[in-house]
């Protein structure tokens, strides 16, 4: 769409300034006027498309020129949002990692310190070993999905800003071509007035 866009602005700009030159010489040489004149008014006529040629071009330069900022601004505003994300899961993978170890070393001296203790009581050591287990389990499991479901909405948050950017920036174009055409379509019929 976009260079559908790009390619009707330029055709449009280039018809303009070359409609404008076609129609102020033809409106000259119809124009019922002495041969000094006539070159007086074709010389008037193409300095002033000669001007105007460049105030468009230095429309069009400014509005490249706040696309190209804008653009920039969100591309640098969206990578930083993703290295924030990026640093979010590593930390979350680097934190439940130490978690882990902990909860299992935790559970490595706690048995340790049970079978040392309970040697006499076998069966019921076993059955509290048991409990502490899975209960350890549990809870690693709990932090796994916890953290996985985190990591889960720090990257769609990230995928729905970058495509609300791009949509922004999109429509932000789609406006200052739509402008700088209705002011090229202006100018024209300004000059094409000025001439007749």
């Amino acid at each position: 769409m976009s260079d559908y866009n790009n390619f009707s602005t330029k055709d449009f700009l280039i018809g303009s300034l070359i409609g404008s030159v076609v129609g102020a010489s033809v409106a000259l040489l119809f124009a019922p006027k002495s041969g000094r004149e006539m070159r007086e008014d074709i010389n008037v006529g193409s300095q002033e498309v000669t001007r105007k040629a460049g105030e468009w071009k230095d429309t069009l330069q400014e509005k490249g020129s706040e696309l190209s900022e804008t653009a920039m601004s969100k591309g640098n505003e969206l990578k930083d949002k993703g290295l924030d994300v990026s640093k979010k899961v590593s930390d979350s993978v680097s934190e439940f990692s130490k978690d882990t170890t902990e909860k299992t070393k935790d559970l490595a001296e706690n048995v340790s310190n049970k079978a040392k203790s309970l040697k006499d009581d076998v069966a019921d050591t076993s059955s509290e070993i048991k409990e502490d287990v899975a209960k350890q389990t549990k809870s690693v499991a709990k932090d796994a999905k916890s953290r996985s479901e985190d990591i889960k909405k720090d990257s769609k948050d990230l995928k729905d800003d970058a495509k609300k950017g791009a949509q922004d920036l999109k429509q932000q174009a789609n406006k200052d071509a739509q402008d700088v055409k209705q002011g090229a379509k202006k100018d024209a019929q300004d000059l094409k007035n000025k001439t007749k």
